[in-house]
């Protein structure tokens, strides 16, 4: 017991100890977490200091080289970043420097360094770059800053930078640079620094470096070319053209240097990238010059190209379309161990038959993939396959090489080169062509990268199990022969699998997955192009093939954001399906189809855009110096088009276009290329477009043929093409339209077509509006006279249709309203309304004349910005003056009016006569004057007349006026909207000058001076739909019917012709209300935000015979911003009561309205927000 005691009391002894021991441990755990916290807020905060410091000697840094800058223009500048500070550079030329031959003179360079560590001398090591080529040379003595030192190897020269005033940061100035110098290259010397930071290049290698005059490339590229292209394009080029010894291995080579030190995320570098590749592929650039290239080393220079830029795609989303065609040119090459296995099969092969020795073709073959093998050799080995399965009809093997661009000639001139011709032995005929379609798949491996079976086969190991069982769905359903909308649905979903998977796989995965997903792309396509597949043509297979043609174009286009619309155009079709699924065909599915259709051929439209906007130049420059041919170098970006995964879109389209135009009952005209340009020329017309090529035409002239094969090429100045049956989106045809600038439209009616034949010869006015084009005869030929006459029924049955052809001429005023013009001077408060009897005759407003308004040169009497109240037709155009009548007339309180203030007529003189806009307002007047002598068609001096009207300073009685006008609208933060109110305002008053604007009223005879321009300014509804109401149906005429159209959100993509239709409908006046749809919505994106907007409100847009409306801007404070539209979600589409509650609201504005302004038609803007209703302007319909 005693030993249990003891034992027991040793126990809780220990236990105690124990016990403390864990709390002495945890309050030191404790304390340490303590130190840990505050050792890290001493950390953050010395963070913090250093980089409000680095911050502040960065701010006095860029503070001196704005101030050097001023009265400069900046022609380049460079930053660079390090631990301790930052590296900037700047080049300037004076302002008065115009022309391109003093622009390309060497400009003054500043360089400007934070880096101080504490006072340690900093030296700028600098050295010039002469031309395209040079590297480093010294300056020459009289363009050193004072205190530099040459270096012994004359390549460069050393100046310590010296420090600016407060001691933040140091700078030196290099100026009098030599001709031709066309950069500086520079690094910082720190010679006290400790020995790692003694020498500081650019960050992750180089020589830090600025341009310094504007160089013209040589290569002829245009301007909106980036820098960083057009010096890439110059490497190239060098390498290219200029390199005694070059092969495939060095051009890949390069290519993988490129990526990594100068493509980054620049759009035209990738462009080059692809231009340069497909060049390659294209034969147009030599294989093998001068240098023999053993097999492992080309295919280990292959692999790693392809596997860089597989890495690249998978960091630059918005690119992935650009770096995926670069893929396409180059094959995947192979490991070490695959270019050395192509040159010991062949010698397997050539043991079959012991003849096949020196001076025979198998020999000369042999010699050729020993000393360098590329892509020719699969259509060798294949010829050679198609040779031994014939029997040995040498033929069959003469056909297979020319047919792909492998001549007699190609073959002779290679280094090893092909002189002979194969010999047969048929006791080895089966071993040949086993042994030859195995090295087939060998080559292909390497060179192509692109044959879907020997893709698949590489990846199928680690792919994952969802994804193999959808790959090998699409085998099945294409082997299987399923209807064609099935294997699209196959190839679609195999795809999708891909794209999740290449997420979470390493670069040299991801290299093979991307090969595999171009080679299912293209699998696709050839069977789309066969036209094997079944396909039944009904609306149910349309509409599913359409669905998965764009969801896989979508996963092609990456992170563009025609990615997202192609989605949302699946998805609206997959809801048109489930109504077709639970209704049947109805006019009301046929126009959804339409909308959505047509929502496709825009979004193809702006994917051809981005083509030529990113490769056309460049192909053109590269084509020349590698010395193309014409042929290739002129369809090089069509073709390119046509060979992107966009074509098959572009042919199902085509495709499905009957059946639902007979669903959505349309009219006669399909718009294959958009153009919206009013032309006027002759009409000629032909039984086929191919034989119109080559003629010369006056410019504006409409050619009109029954047949077009889709490859013919039109004459130049033509304005628009109409064809008898419609061809694909991207065919030659559609794409030359397009980059060329005319209208391309299929008139698919054969009434209609006879009667716009029958205007041969006949010189008209046509243009395009929407989906409808309007043909008006200015003068007749007198055969087009006599045809008319035979047409005169047909014209009357095609109008009944609905054709849209607005009507020329103005409406009259149907009846005046008894009320007087508003006194010259209202004064007061604001008001909400004012009294009619203050209100001005309305037929005054409809008659104004230019001579009303003109305005002396001696300042204008009234305030800067006027209330309603004080609106008059001498101080304000007709927008604010019918809201004004709104507001006095008291229009239904369900019918809002936003806030509006105007500033009036002549504001814009007042601030030019201001003392502080002087100069200016002299530069105005002389380059006013020569306006007014220029000749017709002369905008030269419009671009010049605008940045003077945006370059006048405000003055401070206007700047208070604003800042009132902000405080009306509901501004809360009025000093920070201010500079932006006040560029709006200018940006309107610009806008005179448009050179639109100007052409018109040249057209008029009206001077500038008879055009006031008042600036209406609102606070923006953000609106969720916006509408424009026409009171008389400007289709058909009839006064009786009023037309609307409505978009989601802001009214800017309705009244701005942002591509894609409106949802459209007419609604008879009357008490019962019953809308009628004629369009669904097809705008790809919707605009949202803008808080504020001053809107242009000249005399100009209601003037008898000058419908001026949308000549000048009206300007949001904050740009608007896009938002797609996903239309299977959208109310407007899916919800029946809505939309007709919505369409009845509108129709009944429309009527109010028109009563209101004395039963005048009208042309009206609205909005719909949170169930409210809102007009922002009204006008007389013109």
């Amino acid at each position: 017991e005693e030993e249990m005691a003891r034992r027991h009391e040793e126990e809780l002894k220990k236990a105690e100890e124990e016990m403390r021991a864990m709390k002495d441990e945890e309050r030191k755990k404790v304390e340490e977490q303590r130190r840990i916290k505050k050792e890290r807020e001493e950390r953050e905060k010395l963070a913090l200091v250093e980089r409000e410091q680095k911050n502040d000697r960065k701010a006095a840094a860029i503070k001196y080289l704005d101030d050097a800058t001023k009265g400069f223009n900046t022609l380049a500048s460079a930053e660079y970043e390090f631990p301790d500070g930052h590296f900037l550079l700047r080049c300037i030329q004076p302002e008065a420097w115009k022309s391109d031959e003093e622009k390309a003179q060497p400009g003054t360079v500043l360089a400007a360094t934070t880096i101080l560590l504490g006072g340690q001398k900093i030296i700028l090591h600098w050295g010039l770059r002469q031309g395209r080529r040079g590297g480093w040379t010294a300056a020459p003595e009289g363009t050193w800053p004072p205190g530099s030192t040459k270096m012994k190897d004359g390549k460069a020269v050393q100046t310590e930078m010296q420090p600016l005033e407060g001691g933040m940061a140091k700078a030196l100035e290099i100026k009098g640079l030599p001709e031709g110098t066309s950069g500086v290259l520079a690094v910082l010397h720190l010679p006290e620094a400790e020995q790692h930071m003694q020498w500081l290049g650019k960050p992750g290698g180089g020589d830090m470096y600025v341009e310094v005059a504007e160089t013209r490339s040589s290569l002829g590229l245009a301007k909106h070319v980036s820098k960083v292209a057009q010096e890439m394009a110059g490497w190239i080029v060098e390498r290219e053209m200029e390199y005694g010894s070059w092969t495939l291995m060095h051009r890949y080579n390069y290519g993988s240097e490129l990526v990594y030190s100068t493509c980054g995320s620049d759009e035209y570098a990738w462009a080059m990238m692809y231009v340069w590749m497909r060049y390659s592929q294209l034969r147009v650039l030599d294989w093998q010059r001068s240098y023999n290239t053993q097999p492992r080393q080309l295919s280990h220079a292959q692999m790693t190209f392809v596997t860089n830029l597989a890495k690249k795609y998978r960091e630059l989303g918005s690119l992935q379309w650009e770096i995926r065609l670069a893929m396409s040119c180059v094959g995947r090459g192979g490991s070490a161990g695959n270019g050395q296995q192509i040159r010991d099969d062949i010698l397997v092969i050539l043991r079959h038959d012991r003849s096949w020795g020196h001076g025979s073709m198998m020999e000369e073959w042999h010699q050729k993939l020993h000393n360098m093998t590329d892509p020719d050799d699969v259509i060798i080995c294949d010829a050679l396959v198609a040779y031994w399965k014939a029997n040995g009809n040498i033929q069959v093997y003469r056909d297979h090489l020319n047919g792909n661009g492998v001549t007699v000639e190609r073959m002779r001139a290679y280094q090893q080169p092909i002189h002979t011709e194969p010999w047969f032995n048929g006791h080895i005929k089966d071993t040949m062509i086993g042994e030859l379609e195995a090295y087939g798949r060998l080559l292909r491996s390497v060179h192509l990268g692109t044959d879907l079976n020997e893709s698949y086969d590489r990846v199928r190991g680690y792919l994952d199990g969802d994804t193999r069982a959808k790959i090998d769905g699409y085998y099945y359903a294409r082997n299987s022969n399923h209807p064609l909308q099935d294997q699209l649905w196959a190839a679609a979903n195999a795809r999708q699998g891909l794209m999740k998977q290449l997420k979470s796989v390493n670069d040299e995965q991801a290299r093979d997955l991307l090969f595999l997903d171009i080679a299912l792309d293209a699998d696709v396509r050839r069977v789309v192009e066969s036209g094997k597949a079944h396909f039944d043509g009904s609306i149910g297979s349309t509409l599913s093939a359409l669905r998965a043609t764009a969801l896989s174009l979508s996963l092609s286009e990456g992170e563009q954001e025609t990615a997202t619309q192609l989605r949302n155009i699946d998805s609206e079709l997959d809801k048109v399906s489930q109504k077709i699924a639970h209704t049947g065909e109805s006019h009301e599915v046929g126009l959804r189809c339409a909308a959505a259709m047509t929502n496709a051929k825009n979004i193809l439209t702006s994917i051809i855009d981005r083509f030529h906007r990113s490769m056309d130049s460049i192909s053109k420059g590269l084509g020349r110096a590698f010395n193309a041919e014409t042929e290739i170098v002129d369809i090089f970006v069509e073709e390119a088009i046509r060979g992107s995964p966009a074509f098959v879109l572009s042919m199902l389209l085509r495709k499905a276009e009957p059946e639902v135009r007979r669903i959505a009952h349309l009219g006669p005209y399909s718009v294959i290329s958009p153009f919206h340009e009013e032309t006027t020329g002759p009409v000629y017309t032909y039984a086929h477009l191919k034989e119109c090529q080559g003629a010369t035409v006056p410019k504006g002239s409409v050619i009109i043929a029954d047949v077009c094969g889709g490859d013919e090429d039109v004459p130049d100045r033509v304005g628009y093409v109409i064809i008898g049956s419609t061809v694909d989106v991207l065919s030659h045809v559609a794409v030359r339209a397009r980059n060329e600038h005319h209208g391309l439209i299929a008139c698919l009616d054969s009434d209609e077509m006879s009667r716009i034949k029958a205007l041969k010869g006949s010189t008209c006015k046509a243009k395009l509006e929407g989906d409808n084009f309007h043909i008006e005869v200015v003068e007749h030929s007198q055969e087009s006279s006599e045809a008319l006459k035979q047409a005169g029924k047909v014209i009357k049955r095609v109008k009944s249709k609905g054709l849209i052809t607005p009507p020329s001429g103005d409406l009259k005023a149907s009846r005046m309203l008894s009320d007087k013009n508003l006194p010259e001077k209202a004064s007061g408060s604001l008001v909400s309304r004012v009294s009619s009897g203050n209100l001005p005759d309305f037929e005054s407003i409809m008659k104004r004349t230019p001579s009303m308004s003109i305005i002396p040169e001696k300042q204008l009497v009234a305030s800067w910005a006027i209330r309603p109240a004080a609106y008059t037709t001498e101080l304000v155009g007709s927008k604010s003056l019918n809201l004004q009548r709104l507001l006095a007339l008291e229009i239904s309180d369900w019918i809002h009016i936003p806030t509006s203030v105007t500033i009036p007529n002549g504001a814009m003189k007042k601030v030019l006569n201001d003392e502080a806009n002087a100069e200016l307002k002299k530069k105005f007047k002389e380059l006013r004057t020569t306006a007014n002598r220029s000749e017709s068609g002369d905008v030269s001096f419009c671009p010049e007349l605008r940045k003077c009207i945006m370059d006048l300073s405000l003055p401070d009685g206007l700047a208070e006026a604003l800042r009132g006008v902000l405080d009306e609208l509901g501004c809360e933060d009025i000093d920070g909207s201010l500079d932006g109110t006040w560029k709006a305002v200018k940006g309107v008053w610009a806008s005179l000058w448009n050179e639109r604007a100007h052409l018109a009223r040249r057209k008029l005879g009206l001077t500038v001076e008879e055009v006031d321009m008042a600036v209406l300014c609102q606070k923006v509804v953000d609106a969720d739909y916006a509408f424009v109401i026409h009171t008389h149906n400007p289709i058909t005429g009839d006064r009786d019917e009023i037309y609307a159209e409505v978009v989601v959100g802001l009214g800017e993509t309705l009244v701005g012709n942002a591509p894609g239709q409106a949802m459209g409908f007419t609604v008879k006046k009357g008490e019962k209300l019953q809308p009628e749809i004629k369009s669904f919505p097809s705008k790809a994106f919707a605009l949202k935000g803008g808080k504020y907007i001053f809107r242009s409100d000249s005399n100009a847009e209601d003037l008898e015979g000058f419908a001026g409306a949308g000549l000048h801007d009206s300007i949001p404070i904050e740009e608007n911003h896009k938002v797609d539209i996903d239309y299977a979600n959208e109310k407007i589409v899916n919800e029946e009561t809505f939309r007709t509650t919505l369409m009845t609201g509108i129709a009944r504005i429309g009527m109010e309205v028109e009563e209101v302004m004395g039963g005048f038609p009208q042309d009206i803007e609205g909005c719909y927000k949170d169930g409210e209703f809102y007009v922002v302007q009204a006008r007389p319909q013109v």
